[in-house]
């Protein structure tokens, strides 16, 4: 879960769209691409409290690397991010494998215990990564965004990304009436919207978030179930 946690803070924390773009644009040619393989290791190798982990945190990197250059290759939309999230994701899982067959103690699993990890990696999840995921649902599913609404697409993501931290919130305390009483009062709001793109827009991205959030949750209660 340590991993996790530092892949989400690499790979979207540190992350803007402008070193994306140039990633994309340039392939192998964009410094960002040896920069951001630098962070992973870096950030892997602290996270996993272990000064011998650095081997492993090497080949998190270079293969983070790998993944990213072949995804440049291909377009953004949902099926290549969701398959890049889970390569970067299936390595971890594997040098986790590995490194535990390979050691009888991790001084890395004691983070494990600790509620604030998986908490942290559920918010983080809410945010960037759920705002990326919902852009480009949308997108392959040709739910446009209101010509009115482009300009306040980040003001869009900043209400949603809110809204995830409240339902992650209200599922973590197991308050579902509060989650209910959430739901109810963004419909109010919308009732009187009577404009059919804007009203499936805000729908279908209110229904994403609402399933990435619960998800979220439920992995938390999951994985701090005594």
């Amino acid at each position: 879960m340590n991993l996790l946690l530092a892949h989400l803070i690499g790979d979207f924390v540190l992350q803007t769209g402008k070193t994306c773009t140039d990633k994309q644009e340039k392939h192998w040619r964009s410094p960002f691409h040896y920069i951001h393989a630098a962070i992973v290791f870096g950030l892997s190798w602290l996270a996993s409290l272990d000064v011998n982990f650095i081997w492993y945190a090497l080949v998190i990197g270079l293969t983070h690397f790998a993944i990213d250059m072949w995804k440049t290759y291909h377009g953004e939309n949902v099926k290549w991010f969701v398959l890049d999230q889970t390569m970067h994701v299936l390595v971890l899982l594997g040098i986790v494998f590995v490194w535990t067959r390979s050691h009888c103690f991790w001084s890395g699993t004691a983070v494990l215990t600790c509620w604030y990890v998986p908490v942290a990696v559920a918010a983080l999840i809410c945010w960037k990564p759920a705002n990326i995921f919902i852009k480009l649902v949308l997108k392959h599913y040709s739910v446009n965004m209101p010509e009115d609404k482009e300009s306040g697409f980040n003001a869009g993501a900043l209400i949603g990304t809110i809204e995830r931290w409240l339902i992650l919130i209200f599922v973590c305390l197991q308050r579902y009436e509060a989650l209910g009483l959430l739901i109810a009062a963004k419909s109010i709001i919308r009732f009187g919207d009577k404009e059919t793109a804007k009203t499936e827009y805000v729908l279908a991205g209110t229904l994403l978030s609402i399933l990435i959030a619960v998800l979220a949750g439920m992995m938390v209660i999951g994985v701090l179930k005594p």
